[in-house]
């Protein structure tokens, strides 16, 4: 059996914005959100193997299942169904972003899978093809697939690549909590939401224009994990801080800094979980 091993990163996503309207009929919430992935984040590497089979390391695997309700497992199986394949991988999750920590960890990891998968078994797949079966998945899994700056709405399906984006030097920090998903937006449905107001253009000035925008999830998570607001008011009191909000439905917060310098500081002075990175960035 070839030795051949391939790598695939499956980096963290930022929310920097997320505007969220009432529930559809189906359940599902449509959404407006400026989409960016760090350089920064979990790796994903597949072999050729007899099964599919799923090895974890890393720090922030130690909560997360390797059965069945893992999402690279069910990456894996649903693309080799899809392309009616007998053949199958030994895949490694190195796990370095929090688990639960709203930065997309489990979507990038899946997006990832059917990336290096893709690649293992010659599929030649585009990535519009894999984002449709990586939908069934996850609402995040197609903008992960792409993993470049882009506005994401619909229900994560609509995907609109930036073909020009600067990146910003930040730091992303935890506040050592794990958030789940489901009961934030539950909380979010009980203010009795009005139906989803898109954002207007960006604009030139893209902080002028973020600092206008807003995290619709924010609200509900800070009102039942108040830690999150101390995070939010640790970053904002950081020096070269631009602006400060928080990812997904949390827990984890992201500063926009001045510069990599300030952005380092703030990394190394959270007395936690803290990474500085950079944030987008494509020249088209």
């Amino acid at each position: 059996m070839s030795s051949v091993v391939l790598s695939e990163r499956a980096a963290a996503k930022v929310n920097l914005t997320l505007r969220v309207g009432a529930p559809r009929a189906d359940g599902y919430h449509p959404l407006d959100s400026l989409v960016v992935f760090a350089d920064w984040g979990d790796t994903v590497e597949v072999r050729p193997a007899p099964g599919i089979l799923l090895t974890l390391s890393g720090e922030a695997s130690r909560s997360l299942p390797a059965d069945g309700s893992n999402l690279v497992l069910q990456a894996a199986r649903a693309l080799q169904s899809a392309a009616g394949l007998a053949d199958g991988a030994m895949i490694r999750l190195d796990k370095q972003i929090p688990v639960e920590a709203g930065l997309g960890g489990g979507s990038a990891d899946a997006a990832a899978t059917l990336r290096a998968l893709n690649r293992l078994w010659e599929l030649d797949w585009p990535l519009d093809r894999l984002a449709e079966l990586g939908l069934t998945l996850g609402a995040d899994v197609p903008a992960c697939l792409y993993s470049r700056p882009l506005r994401m709405r619909g229900i994560g399906e609509w995907i609109d690549i930036l073909p020009a984006f600067d990146p910003f030097d930040a730091v992303i920090l935890n506040p050592g909590i794990a958030v789940p998903t489901g009961p934030i937006f539950k909380a979010f449905d009980a203010a009795e939401p009005a139906a989803l107001a898109e954002a207007g253009p960006m604009g030139d000035n893209r902080l002028d224009w973020l600092r206008e925008e807003r995290n619709d999830l924010e609200a509900p998570a800070i009102a039942r994990h108040p830690e999150i607001a101390a995070a939010l008011d640790w970053l904002r009191m950081r020096d070269g801080v631009e602006l400060a909000r928080m990812s997904g439905s949390g827990a984890s917060c992201f500063a926009l800094c001045r510069d990599r310098a300030s952005a380092q500081a703030a990394a190394e002075a959270w007395d936690g979980f803290a990474v500085a990175v950079q944030l987008g960035g494509t020249s088209g």
